[in-house]
């Protein structure tokens, strides 16, 4: 009779950090950590750090999905993000009150102190500057897969109930519903080709096998980044997230969880400019499906816009129909506002970085005008 270690593992099996072999069903057993946690509260004593972070590790080791060959583990931030989207999207479907307090009060809260919890993990390395035996202190920022997993499940989430709830109202026509998803559509694909296509933008000289990089690196064109101490081109950039230089780097977005330059800049560009049309239209569709719409004639169409909802919060369908249009709105206005930080920096010609680093500057003029903004947009665009 074979050893039950010798026994393949079945989908909900699995080996935990200690070696042994466990089961989905005893998740919620023999967890020491957790115990002794519930201990202190009772009894009134103060909280160990140690205990805490026992408590996160057995949490982050038993976090797992039934899967062919045993249980693959989900990393702590995305299992925390999909959860806090599907609880959102479900508190938001109780009245207009708690819809309100939860898209413009307990969802932004919520970011912001996610946001600051990770930018305290930041850490700080000790390193030397170009090889000449000198150091200083560099702090670099842990990534984190929580706004990338946030962002995708809230598209999935709010496509998942426009055309389970949304389109069974059967208001909505193939035209409109075509439109909708055109927009969609160029917007996923745009964003997917800006991590698809993210990479540095250069090879170093001595990885082509100049011999004569030293010449290079003499001329100016290249030079030895102070931080991962490579050989990069002069307008590079180092990135302390990705602990990488990027080319013309423009900034480290953390919704996609990859960084922003000459090589992707367009695609993010375009992702967000059809972006705002889908979450925009997406909710007015919703809205006008639930509630009664007023009919406004404008030149050769007439225009719906949702005037009264009396019957909004009656059943589920309803419900969770203006639940996912306040949280279309509220994406649509984070997307609004990027988007127009993108063009500002496309007109003036500059990186995102470069105009957050010029702003700080007291007393220094407008660094862009409008007389070479043509000539800005079309370097952006056909360089």
């Amino acid at each position: 009779m074979p050893k039950r270690d010798d026994i393949p593992l079945c989908c909900c099996e699995y080996i935990s950090e200690d070696g042994e072999r466990s089961h989905l069903l005893a998740t919620f057993c023999n967890c020491e950590a957790i115990d002794e946690a519930f201990e202190r509260l009772f009894t009134l004593k103060p909280s160990q750090t140690e205990s805490v972070e026992k408590i996160m590790d057995t949490i982050s080791d038993r976090l797992r999905i039934p899967w062919y060959g045993g249980a693959k583990k989900v990393p702590l931030d995305v299992g925390s993000a999909v959860v806090f989207v599907f609880f959102t999207i479900l508190l938001g479907c109780f009245s207009w009150t708690i819809t309100v307090i939860t898209y413009v009060v307990i969802l932004p809260g919520v970011l912001v102190s996610v946001h600051r919890l990770l930018r305290r993990k930041a850490v700080r390395d000790s390193i030397s500057t170009y090889g000449i035996g000198r150091s200083r202190d560099v702090k670099n920022y842990p990534r984190s897969k929580f706004y990338f997993a946030w962002l995708t499940t809230s598209a999935a989430l709010l496509l998942a109930v426009y055309y389970t709830q949304v389109i069974a109202y059967l208001k909505i026509s193939a035209f409109e519903n075509l439109v909708f998803m055109c927009f969609t559509c160029v917007s996923c694909t745009s964003l997917y080709l800006v991590r698809a296509t993210s990479c540095a933008g250069f090879e170093s000289p001595s990885r082509r096998g100049d011999k004569m990089y030293e010449e290079v690196i003499e001329s100016g064109a290249w030079r030895i980044c102070g931080d991962c101490e490579k050989q990069v081109p002069r307008q590079a950039s180092h990135c302390r997230t990705c602990d990488t230089c990027y080319l013309l780097r423009d900034h480290h977005c953390v919704w996609l969880d990859t960084c922003v330059s000459c090589v992707n800049d367009r695609w993010f560009v375009i992702g967000l400019a059809f972006g705002l049309p889908a979450l925009c239209y997406g909710a007015h569709l919703s809205l006008t499906a639930v509630c009664h719409p007023y009919l406004l004639d404008l030149y050769f169409t007439t225009v719906l816009f949702p005037h009264q909802c009396p019957n909004a919060f009656l059943d589920l369908q309803s419900s969770l129909a203006i639940s996912g249009a306040c949280y279309s709105i509220l994406l649509g206005t984070f997307v609004a506002v990027i988007l127009i930080q993108q063009l500002v920096c496309v007109v003036g010609g500059v990186r995102l970085r470069e105009y957050r680093q010029r702003r700080q500057l007291p007393g220094q003029a407008s660094f862009w005008s409008f007389r070479y903004a043509f000539k800005n947009c079309i370097n952006f665009w056909w360089r």
